[in-house]
């Protein structure tokens, strides 16, 4: 099947290729603006061994994992419930579909207009006489713990997730199910036993996706992130758009340092998710 899609790969790869190129060159200060002295390996030292991008990068790390576990265990959960609907009534619950539709800047927009503290909840609390001021409605943005980026990823992955899993549940043979309540399994043990064992694959490539996404994104954190700690993707930017032009391979070494570590992520976790799959199929 790779072999047709061959012709319509070979460009993107191209691309990519070059792209991952020019950064792995411009980290190590090559091909610049104004010049080059040779390669050297002091602007990655420079990021390693800087507090605030360690603190960045703990932050960034903090908020994929958060909003990907969470996307990924509500989707998972809402998609079971949606599975378990009548026939009839399955066909209403395609309104999930919404926040599949719309872009990451939209949904950043949503979250500014209901969970600000002059947002829709926070006008509807002081309207039923709950916050006095807007300052009385919790502030959940730009707090420095990333809630609102969190809600926002959670918006866009939940729906992912539920399609991820339905996919899968539209396809499960009940029978199965049926089998087990027949030799006495409850209800817990057997989608515990049966069904989430045939779901861990799909979830596993929910969560890895979501994760990667949240990681190296820029439109969220751009609109909902704060200043400090502050995402990995808006350092990148502060760098390489908003200082000096010699600072320029310090952000093209965050970028390379950024495609090290999901790299290796992703390597480690489908190694893992691998030996939780197989041990769940032996159940």
């Amino acid at each position: 099947m790779a072999r047709p899609l061959l012709p319509l790969l070979l460009p993107f790869a191209g691309i990519f290729a070059a792209g991952l190129c020019l950064t792995l060159c411009q980290s190590l200060g090559l091909f610049l603006p104004l010049g080059s002295t040779g390669p050297t390996p002091e602007h990655y030292a420079t990021v390693l061994g800087s507090a605030a991008m360690q603190r960045s990068f703990l932050f960034t790390l903090y908020v994929s994992l958060v909003s990907a576990l969470g996307s990924v265990t509500l989707g998972t959960g809402l998609g079971y419930m949606v599975w378990k609907l009548p026939a009839r009534l399955r066909q209403t619950a395609v309104v999930y579909k919404v926040g599949l539709i719309l872009p990451h800047v939209a949904v950043a927009f949503l979250v500014l207009l209901y969970f600000g503290q002059t947002g829709l909840l926070a006008s509807l609390l002081h309207r039923l006489g709950l916050a006095p001021t807007p300052q009385d409605f919790p502030q959940v943005l730009y707090a420095g713990d990333g809630l609102g980026m969190i809600l926002a990823y959670m918006f866009k992955g939940t729906p992912f997730a539920m399609l991820m899993t339905l996919a899968v549940l539209f396809g499960f043979d009940t029978r199965l199910l049926q089998t087990a309540a027949m030799l006495g399994a409850g209800r817990f043990h057997a989608f515990r036993r049966v069904t989430l064992p045939r779901l861990l694959p799909a979830m596993h490539s929910a969560f890895i996706i979501l994760f990667l996404y949240a990681f190296g994104a820029f439109d969220i954190p751009f609109l909902l992130g704060e200043s400090r700690p502050g995402m990995l993707a808006m350092r990148v930017y502060d760098i390489y758009f908003r200082k000096d032009l010699t600072e320029r391979p310090q952000a093209m070494a965050i970028l390379a340092l950024m495609f090290a570590f999901t790299a290796l992520f992703t390597m480690l976790y489908n190694a893992l998710a691998r030996r939780v799959d197989d041990r769940g199929r032996k159940l």
